[in-house]
């Protein structure tokens, strides 16, 4: 017998474990998702409207600023994206945590859902929150639990009250949207679906419709629906899995291991092909100090056998379980059941991700599922950052700290930590600029952009192309722009640390004169609303007094110039932005210089006239100038002419 403790618990009836507290989670895991229109549309058709949203739009307008109170999982969040969307505003998370509330900045379309509830005490980062949207005439709809309110109340600020929808109307409305009206029917009048509702919430309702998905797709077409097999995986399969783990199938103990192993190799594994399976059981068994398999398998049950007897099968080359949701409940099961293992595990997960790179982001999505739907941060931190310091498996860190950092469950934790790094620790500022430019800043933008502001203060400069890298990136996304751009420009402010205002410079420039890869236009010139024209003004203005050379940045205003000349750009949207520009008889100096060296030094055949775009913008700088006008203009560029003239002669 191994005199791994571990390991004897391992292969040990379950009845004889160290068994802790049993924890079977029956509500989902909460991802938060980017916002976008397809988002937006989903929530919307999902959502089961309830006497809450009763003029609810007129006090939203009369105050700007309501609190929808509720339990978590009341329903408060797809309410919120309903009463903004119903008013024709573009819905924008934040989530608000102690130390970290970011100003906001948005047009006067937008409106925000502020996550206070992992507000302790402190009502300050709220009423700063409130006091910036109120500035700028930006509805805020505050999603908090009762008790934190009672901590943290606002005056002036509206109390609603959440009651959840019926979970079973829920779950008709999901079911009907992913299997149709009359399969949805049949579900919801079966006696067993009906009392596993009766007290559920509203989070219970929606895992429960994705269990039916998941089941209804392992049926195959059978018409039979499997509505015990449903059942049974709503309640994590608490009695098959004690069955399972409480029954020795094998005399050998050793034996018995190994088996146990291979079955929570297959958990992790789920989707992945056999010989990923038995090698991650094999490594298992290795941490686990069992001995090995006689032939490494070769002696003894064929592969199909060994995987029938952990209720698994092949699906078109792959390793899946016969159940639905098994895999989630083997997980689930055997982290309750031997916390003992806990250390043990997370060492296989290392190894796994570095012996199986090819499997490597199956393993972080598993690990991270496993992580939030157990509370357990520290699970997710410890392999996240041992991933982080090992190159080939850095981005499996990234993606854990991510799938943390977007979840209702360990969210707060993963970006208080990523916050922390971002302030006090450069040796995870890869880390921080990686996970901040990915599935977290479509999400939550404002905490992404904090959190590289905080970056940019970096002197390393790998850091700091990783970092300009990142915000092109971000800003090439349509719905991140005006968030992006805005922040860019405030770190442009004179007063701002050199580091982050030449980042800001650095990237800025970049975005501006990013072109779409299939027809070639200038990408921040697709939106001709005057109000993003005035962003881009600021953009441009900001640059001239960037640590930017003028010569790059006059540059690139005679890209966008030309793109208007060859028709690859609005006319009116370049005319209107570089017009509007100066705000200064320097600024002023600067553009007719921009504009005169790129009339005078541009040729070749043009879809616009050059001329008719010179004399254009020319107009619109003197129509908002207090002191030029086309004569000085013209005497500036006579000036300039004859200052060439005589340079060419010497």
């Amino acid at each position: 017998m191994s005199e791994n403790p571990a390991a004897s618990a391992f292969y040990a009836p379950v009845a004889q474990a160290n068994i802790a507290e049993r924890i079977y989670l029956n509500s989902s895991t909460i991802q938060s998702h980017a916002l976008d229109e397809k988002e937006i549309k989903r929530q919307r058709a999902l959502f089961v409207r309830t006497a809450v949203m009763d003029g609810l739009a007129d006090r939203l307008k009369m105050h700007g600023a309501i609190a929808l109170v509720g339990a978590k999982g009341s329903g408060r969040r797809i309410t919120a994206i309903n009463l903004l969307a119903e008013i024709g505003l573009q819905p924008r998370e934040v989530p608000l945590d102690e130390d970290d509330a970011g100003e906001l900045l948005g047009p006067p379309n937008m409106g925000y859902i502020v996550y206070a509830d992992d507000l302790a005490s402190r009502p300050k980062p709220l009423r700063a929150c409130i006091g910036s949207a109120r500035e700028r005439g930006l509805p805020i709809v505050i999603r908090v639990t009762p008790d934190v309110w009672r901590r943290i109340y606002i005056d002036g600020v509206p109390e609603i009250a959440v009651v959840p929808a019926r979970a079973l109307d829920i779950f008709n409305r999901h079911l009907a949207l992913s299997l149709g009206d009359m399969a949805a029917r049949e579900w919801t009048v079966i006696p067993g679906i009906i009392e596993c509702l009766r007290s559920a919430g509203p989070r219970d309702a929606v895992r429960l419709t994705d269990l039916v998905e998941e089941a209804m797709a392992k049926a195959h077409g059978l018409t039979e629906r499997p509505v015990n097999e449903v059942l049974q995986a709503y309640s994590n399969w608490e009695e098959e899995l004690e069955r399972v783990f409480s029954v020795g199938t094998h005399d050998d103990e050793h034996k018995e291991g190994r088996s146990r192993a291979l079955r929570l190799s297959a958990a992790i594994l789920e989707g992945s092909g056999p010989t990923s399976v038995f090698v991650a059981a094999r490594e298992l068994s290795d941490v686990l100090d069992l001995s090995p398999e006689t032939g490494h398998g070769l002696v003894g049950p064929s592969t199909r056998k060994r995987l029938e007897d952990i209720s698994a099968h092949y699906d078109d080359g792959r390793v899946v379980f016969s159940r639905t949701a098994f895999a989630s409940s083997t997980l689930d099961f055997v982290w309750t059941h031997w916390p003992q293992l806990h250390d043990d595990l997370r060492q296989w997960f290392r190894r796994l991700a570095q012996k199986l790179p090819n499997d490597g982001s199956l393993i972080a999505d598993r690990v991270a599922d496993l992580a939030i739907r157990q509370r357990h941060f520290g699970l997710l931190n410890s392999l996240a950052t041992g991933y982080l310091d090992d190159p080939g498996t850095f981005d499996l860190g990234v993606a854990l700290l991510t799938r943390a950092a977007t979840s209702d469950e360990l969210g707060r934790a993963a970006r208080r930590m990523l916050y922390d790094w971002s302030r006090n620790t450069p040796t995870r500022h890869s880390a921080v600029v990686a996970a901040c430019s990915s599935q977290l800043a479509e999400a939550f933008p404002r905490v992404a952009l904090t959190r590289l502001k905080h970056v940019a203060i970096n002197n390393d400069v790998n850091i700091q192309k990783q970092l300009v890298a990142a915000l092109i990136h971000l800003a090439s996304k349509p719905q991140l722009r005006r968030d992006v751009l805005d922040e860019l420009v405030r770190w442009l402010n004179p007063s701002a640390p050199e580091q982050r205002r030449t980042a800001a410079a650095e990237a800025l420039l970049n975005i501006l004169q990013l072109r779409d890869l299939d027809d070639g236009h200038l990408l921040m010139l697709v939106d001709t609303d005057p109000r993003w024209r005035q962003v881009l003004s600021d953009a441009w203005r900001s640059l001239l007094k960037s640590p930017v050379s003028e010569e790059a940045v006059l540059a690139g205003m005679c890209q966008w110039l030309e793109a208007a000349a060859q028709a690859e750009a609005s006319l009116s949207t370049v005319v209107a932005v570089l017009g509007s520009v100066p705000r200064s008889a320097i600024n002023e100096s600067v553009l007719f210089r921009a504009i005169y060296g790129w009339i005078r030094e541009t040729s070749g055949e043009a879809v616009v006239s050059r001329e008719t775009i010179f004399h254009q913008v020319i107009d619109g700088i003197v129509a908002v100038s207090r002191s030029a006008t086309r004569e000085s203009m013209s005497l500036a560029l006579l000036m300039k002419n004859e200052e060439q003239e005589e340079q060419a002669d010497e």
